[in-house]
């Protein structure tokens, strides 16, 4: 838990297991903890009978340092895991799993709430000597190891039923979850239902707490809402929804009037973060335009091919119907983006670039992921592996890590990297392309790529052909992509989990701090570095725009694409020429030629004489880049540490200058940053 970083969700999950178990046992004593530097303490200090973590891939390594610092303390410390990050249904994994944490004594599987409860259940009824109960009278959800019959230890026939929400308690109108909320690096986290009716074989959600959709009562939801307004201290005032597919029910535009009242009455939520429907559906559109002034809607695809769709067990709406209800979202001032995935089953270089393509064509925002392996998830079965045959690599998580204490520890994501469709160099190739069309959109060429609109061009069919035309690279721009190539070749470390270091020391985590481990944000920032790099890109890409397009818009729609790229460059903040603030001349109404619909030529904006733009340096870059650079190692790595450290949750917002309204010309020169005159 980083103390510096402002949106880590307070643990809700924790709160509903032992509110439950509360509810049902007032008489036990239980303590949460967030910090594991907190909880070791309190392990010191005031040994328990139980150490009981949620697990998940972002706290597996954490969790096992954790468990060998509190067993030095107290030997016989009985240790319960639980969470989705366990494949319960191959027993040669679950006895791996188990020789490798031969501390861990009783591993959870599925929904926490009534499995826990019965575990206290059975542990006070044998005295708390757990040695003592047989696993007869263990439910399904339990899994052990015998470490001397080197078997799994699992009672199947007692199944565990899924929980009526209207039982569980709240966390936070109990006051449990009170000392997260005064805590002004956690943020906020509800969950209105629980469930998914996809089975996603990339994902967990459904497989972890079942598929039938349950809602959490209506009335508490809302207290919970303005609970938390009242309580919260966290400066960024945003608040997490932990449901899979907010805004598939009806009552969900209910809620979300709620979380508006709640902001115009007491101030939060300012931000919502949550994972919309699916599938979209009218009530779906009703929730996100009630909550367009502080949230995005996804409309999540992960592919357009329908073979890879087939393989992941996944089923798109229509794209006529996609691309009404993206349009409808439009004319209703909601922002949407969808979010593809490469690396699934059955995905090319070609397929995952045409689907690129059209969907970036269509006017969507589009992230773009790795296909990462979970286990839990049917993705990462063995049998599904070798049906795809899939080939994954371990590397670095690049927000999993940190010091707590005399703890220090990273987690490792395990990524798809080939299969029976991709190749390694395909797969290497579509992260160059990610990290081109990431560049692209940052908001520096929003007037680029309104240009290229009205072309019928989009930024993904340009990345794809840049790829291809590496013979006409500029030295700076190929030795920028094979750098990429390359780091993203080196970050993979092996593919056998056997051969993962578990163990870490402070050197460890601050040799890992210094290198970029965030490889698409680390290219931006070294094309931004540079003016150099700029100006060289600028002037390949007026050659190559002419190679590219010729024979496809006209010779006036050409220029009125280059003068666009001119003109978004313009604001382009380049870090060994910084600038607080400087003048910028345009020929154009870019504000009308923007706000046209439908879209229409630059050119027909021209204006008889120059305008002169104000461009203003965001406040807070200039002293942060400051410091960036005392701790950076070269000046590359001074850009990225602004963006990943010093100036965090700026998004793209480092790489350009605020224009502002027509100014007067001003002969006056303006401040420029030290590292200009280096």
């Amino acid at each position: 838990m980083n103390p510096r970083v402002y949106d880590q969700p307070l643990p809700l999950n924790v709160g509903y297991v032992a509110g439950y178990a509360l509810d049902r046992m007032p008489d036990l004593k239980i303590r949460l903890f967030k910090h594991p530097g907190e909880l070791i303490d309190a392990v010191t200090e005031d040994p328990p009978d139980v150490l009981a973590l949620s697990h998940y891939m972002w706290n597996a390594n954490l969790n096992l340092q954790v468990i060998r610092k509190c067993k030095q303390y107290n030997p016989d410390l009985l240790v319960v895991m639980g969470g989705p990050n366990f494949t319960d249904d191959d027993p040669e994994w679950i006895s791996w799993f188990f020789q490798n944490r031969p501390q861990v004594d009783l591993y959870i599987s599925g929904e926490g709430e009534e499995s826990f409860f019965r575990f206290l259940k059975l542990l006070d009824e044998s005295g708390c000597d757990w040695e003592k109960l047989n696993a007869d009278r263990w439910p399904a959800s339990f899994y052990g190891y015998d470490h001397d019959k080197e078997i799994v230890i699992h009672n199947p026939s007692d199944s565990v039923e899924r929980l009526d929400l209207s039982m569980v308690p709240s966390p936070y109108l109990s006051g449990l979850l009170d000392p997260f909320l005064d805590q002004e690096n956690l943020s906020p986290i509800i969950e209105t239902n629980r469930g998914c009716p996809y089975a996603c074989t990339f994902c967990i959600w459904g497989q972890a707490v079942g598929s039938k959709l349950r809602q959490f009562n209506l009335d508490t939801v809302n207290q919970e809402i303005h609970y938390i307004a009242e309580r919260a201290v966290n400066p960024t005032k945003v608040l997490y929804v932990a449901d899979a597919n907010f805004g598939m029910l009806p009552r969900d535009k209910e809620i979300a009037e709620a979380m508006m009242h709640s902001r115009d009455s007491k101030g939060f939520p300012l931000r919502l973060a949550a994972s919309t429907a699916k599938n979209p559906t009218p009530h779906t559109l009703d929730m996100a335009e009630t909550l367009s002034p502080i949230a995005t809607m996804s409309m999540s695809l992960q592919s357009m091919d329908k073979r890879v769709l087939e393989f992941v067990g996944r089923k798109n709406i229509r794209i006529d119907k996609y691309d009404f209800i993206r349009q409808e979202a439009a004319k209703r001032g909601i922002q949407t983006f969808c979010e593809l995935i490469y690396g699934l089953p059955g995905e090319s270089y070609k397929t995952f670039l045409k689907g690129l393509i059209d969907t970036t064509r269509s006017g969507q925002f589009v992230q773009m992921y790795e296909h990462h392996l979970l286990w839990g998830a049917e993705g990462s079965s063995k049998e599904h592996r070798e049906k795809h045959g899939i080939v994954t690599a371990f590397r670095v998580q690049p927000d999993g890590l940190g010091d707590y204490g005399d703890i220090h520890s990273f987690e490792y994501d395990e990524v798809v990297i080939g299969t029976n469709d991709m190749t390694l160099e395909d797969f290497l190739r579509i992260r160059c392309l990610h990290a081109l069309v990431a560049t692209f959109t940052v908001r520096l060429f929003v007037e680029f790529r309104h240009a290229l609109k009205y072309c019928d061009l989009d930024i993904a069919t340009l990345s794809g052909l840049i790829l291809e035309d590496e013979e006409n690279w500029p030295e700076r721009l190929s030795n920028l992509i094979a750098e990429f190539k390359q780091a993203c070749r080196d970050e993979l470390i092996t593919s056998d989990p056997d051969q993962l270091e578990t163990e870490f020391t402070e050197k460890d985590i601050r040799d890992i701090k210094q290198r970029e481990i965030k490889r698409v944000p680390s290219f931006m920032c070294r094309i931004f570095a540079k003016s150099a790099n700029i100006q060289e890109i600028h002037s390949y890409l007026n050659d190559a725009l002419t190679r590219f397009f010729s024979d496809r818009v006209s010779l006036e729609n050409l220029e009125d694409i280059k003068a666009a790229l001119s003109i978004s460059l313009e604001r382009a903040v380049c870090y060994d020429d910084l600038c607080k603030s400087r003048d910028m001349e345009c020929e154009y109404d870019l504000e009308s030629w923007l706000s046209s619909a439908p879209a229409r030529p630059l050119r027909e904006f021209h204006l008889d004489s120059s305008i002169t733009f104000r461009m203003d340096l965001r406040e807070g870059i200039w002293e942060a880049f400051e410091k960036a650079k005392e701790a950076g190692t070269s000046h590359e790595n001074a850009v990225y540490l602004l963006k990943d450290k010093f100036f965090p949750k700026s998004h793209d917002k480092i790489f350009y200058y605020i224009r502002r309204d027509s100014q007067p010309s001003t002969a006056a020169a303006p401040d420029r940053h030290p590292a200009a005159t280096a």
